[in-house]
C-alpha cells in the first residue's frame, strides 16, 4: 500500500497534494510549513527577513506560494500590515487565520497593485517556468522594490549525497531544484542583481523536527520517501533588485 501511495502521489498536482495534506501537516509538524517550514516559530523566520533590511512596517509584501500564511503571519506580529498572500490550495485558504487569495499565481489577477517587497518561501520550484514566474513577479514590484527567495534546495556545487538528497525532494514535492548560481542567473536575465542572503542556511543539523515528522507514522509521514530526512541538504535566501 505504501507504494501505491507514493505513485498516487507522483501523479496529483501541488494543489491536491496541499488540499488533502495541510490538515496533517498542521496536525502533526505544526503551523509552520511549505513557507519558513524549519523556523521554531513564524515570527523567528520573519526576524531573519527583517533584520537583513528587508522588510519594515509599512512596506507593502506579496508571498507567492504562501502555505496557510506562517511567514505572513510572522510579519503581522512584527507590525506588517499591508500583506497579501497567494496559494493555489483551496484548503490552505480555509485554514489560514489570515485572508489569502486562491488562485495559480501565473493566473493570478493583480488589479493593478504593486509591491515594494515580492517573497517567495520554498515556492519557486513549483513553477514549471522559472522565467515567466520571475518576469511577474518583477513587474508587481514598485520602483526601488525587492524580492526575497528562501529555497531548501538552492544549494551551491551539490556533491553526490546532496545530489541524491535532490533527487528524493523532487520525487517527494514534484519540486524542481536550482544551484545557488542557477538562481542568480534566473534572477539576472530580467534584470535583478543579488545584494544579499546566504548560500548555507538550514543545515539539516537545524531540521531534526522535520527529520522526525517525514520518518513518523502520521499518514503523510507514510506518502514520503524516508531517505529524504537523511541527506544533508542545504538551503540558501537571496535579496534581489534592480
Amino acid at each position: 500500500m505504501d507504494k501505491l501511495n507514493k505513485c498516487v502521489r507522483m501523479v496529483m498536482s501541488t494543489a491536491e497534494y496541499y488540499d488533502e495534506y495541510s490538515d496533517v501537516y498542521l496536525s502533526d509538524y505544526g503551523p509552520v510549513f511549505q513557507a519558513a517550514m524549519f523556523a521554531r516559530e513564524p515570527v523567528d523566520h520573519c526576524r531573519v527577513m527583517m533584520g537583513r533590511g528587508l522588510i519594515f512596517p509599512g512596506h507593502s509584501v506579496l508571498d507567492v506560494g504562501c502555505g496557510v500564511g506562517g511567514v505572513m503571519n510572522g510579519l503581522m506580529a512584527n507590525g506588517v500590515e499591508d500583506l497579501t498572500g497567494v496559494t493555489i490550495s483551496r484548503r490552505q485558504v480555509e485554514l489560514a487565520e489570515l485572508s489569502l487569495e486562491l488562485a495559480d499565481f501565473m493566473e493570478w489577477e493583480d488589479g493593478g497593485r504593486t509591491f515594494d517587497r515580492v517573497i517567495l518561501c520554498e515556492s519557486f520550484g513549483y513553477f514549471d517556468e522559472p522565467g515567466k514566474l520571475i518576469a511577474k513577479c518583477v513587474g508587481l514590484l514598485k520602483p526601488g522594490g525587492m524580492v526575497y527567495v528562501k529555497d531548501l534546495c538552492a544549494i551551491s556545487d551539490p556533491d553526490l549525497v546532496q545530489q541524491v538528497g535532490l533527487a528524493e525532494l523532487k520525487k517527494l514535492w514534484n519540486y524542481e531544484n536550482y544551484t545557488t548560481g542557477e538562481m542568480v542567473w534566473l534572477w539576472g536575465q530580467s534584470g535583478m542583481r543579488r545584494i544579499g542572503g546566504d548560500d548555507n542556511l538550514w543545515r539539516i543539523s537545524d531540521c531534526a523536527g522535520f527529520v522526525r515528522f517525514i520518518s513518523g507514522n502520521s499518514d503523510l509521514g507514510k506518502m514520503h520517501f524516508p531517505s529524504v530526512g537523511q541527506v544533508p541538504v542545504k538551503a540558501a535566501d537571496f535579496l534581489f533588485t534592480k
